[in-house]
């Protein structure tokens, strides 16, 4: 007998705990009855100090607390304030957009608000989206919610290598039965793999999509999930690929999800961007009217404080030096605990994701639920994914790196791949 329920069709049934933040909370409660010296916590995607402590950087922090109230506290235009848009598009960039294009911008509670417009408002209803089997699980969350599909490819191959195969064939797959298809790529320093697509990778993509395009009544949208990128490397080198993005055809649209949750590190102030790029002005121009009426229709608008704030940093070279100081000392800080996690991987024959930088490293493995639970015994917590588990080192103090990726080995045994 169905049980009875007040909700909406569409709605019945939503409502499973998020692994993500269900394991933070049992990390949380391992911490307080064992103490966190006790306790190895790589769930939350945050930076942590080396005592386990929340990490903010200083000139953030005092930018954002010496605003006026009326800059904190008031409303933000419906778009996001027009500095603020100026700003976010100079730190997607960083003088690296590609020539021959016009952009359009509006602002977004993080990356997350920009994916969901672009789900919503580029993918038709009831067709599919294109993403790799290694993703970030909300995308498929807001597809479920907006009533949009996906279809997913194998992201490597069977020598652990970025497949470009794979991508292409799923993307003409549903050529054949779609007009119009959308690929999200998070790269670099990609969630959970920390893999970072290589220029080789996007010039024979680009080339792929520059073919599809030759159909004009094929619509070809790619979606960049750039949230990690100021924790992947040299600034200039990782966005290198932008140049098989110039003088593009008008029927290849180039969408950013920038967000200011791990650049700035300030994830709760949910704050970001969306910007399109295209060789069409009508385009830009649409794209920014089309977003700016589902900003007003799903979340009205976004918070005034941290768009004025990104404005100033962006604005004032000390400020930004300042930022970009911090910011770097923190970067070696996680690139140092990576290196400690991978060479004692490869020691104890522990198969990991190809990992390039970033927040996250992924063990494939089956029965990744019991897996984890297996290391949360051991006071070890992590994201159980469908086909793996994934660290966050971000949040691991460097000195609980030395003799994890051990700690994970002894328990292994029976989730091999």
């Amino acid at each position: 007998m169905a049980e009875f329920t007040m909700t909406a069709s569409n709605a019945t049934g939503k409502g499973k705990p998020d692994p993500s933040f269900s394991s933070a909370g049992n990390a949380g409660t391992a911490i307080a009855k064992y103490g966190k010296e006790n306790v190895t916590d790589a769930t939350l995607g945050v930076l942590k100090d080396e005592n386990g402590d929340f990490l903010s950087l200083p000139t953030v922090n005092k930018c954002y607390r010496e605003l006026p109230a009326n800059e904190l506290m008031d409303y933000a235009p419906i778009p996001g304030l027009k500095d603020y848009l100026d700003a976010a598009i100079a730190n997607a960039f960083k003088g690296h957009q590609p020539k021959g294009t016009y952009t359009g911008a509006v602002a977004t509670p993080g990356g997350t608000g920009a994916i969901h417009h672009m789900i919503f408002n580029y993918v038709e209803k009831g067709q599919k989206f294109v993403i790799p089997n290694w993703h970030w699980g909300p995308y498929r969350e807001i597809a479920e919610e907006n009533e949009r599909e996906w279809e997913m490819y194998q992201m490597f191959d069977e020598n652990n290598e970025f497949s470009r195969k794979n991508l292409k064939d799923a993307v003409s797959k549903l050529l054949e039965t779609q007009d119009s298809v959308m690929t999200i790529f998070n790269t670099p320093a990609h969630n959970p793999s920390g893999y970072t697509m290589t220029d080789e990778d996007w010039e024979d993509i680009m080339n792929f999509y520059r073919e599809c395009a030759k159909k004009p009544n094929k619509k070809i949208i790619i979606l960049w999930d750039m949230a990690y990128i100021d924790y992947a490397g040299d600034p200039d080198e990782v966005r290198s690929f932008l140049k098989y993005f110039e003088d593009l055809p008008e029927n290849i649209l180039l969408a950013v999800a920038y967000s200011m949750s791990k650049s700035f590190l300030v994830y709760g102030m949910r704050s970001g961007a969306l910007i399109g790029v295209s060789s069409s002005k009508t385009v830009a121009e649409e794209f920014a009217n089309v977003n700016t009426f589902s900003n007003r229709a799903t979340w009205s608008n976004g918070s005034r404080g941290a768009q004025k704030m990104l404005a100033e940093i962006t604005a004032d070279p000390q400020l930004k030096a300042s930022v970009d100081k911090e910011r770097a000392q923190f970067s070696e800080m996680l690139a140092n605990r990576a290196q400690i996690f991978i060479k004692e991987a490869a020691e104890e024959n522990l198969k990991i994701l190809p990992y390039e930088a970033g927040f996250f490293i992924t063990i494939p493995a089956k029965d990744s639920a019991g897996l984890a639970n297996k290391l949360a015994q051991n006071n070890i917590f992590v994201i159980p994914l469908k086909e793996g588990i994934r660290l966050a080192l971000s949040a691991v103090p460097t000195d609980k790196v030395p003799g994890l990726a051990g700690k994970i080995k002894a328990v292994f045994a029976g989730h091999e791949a």
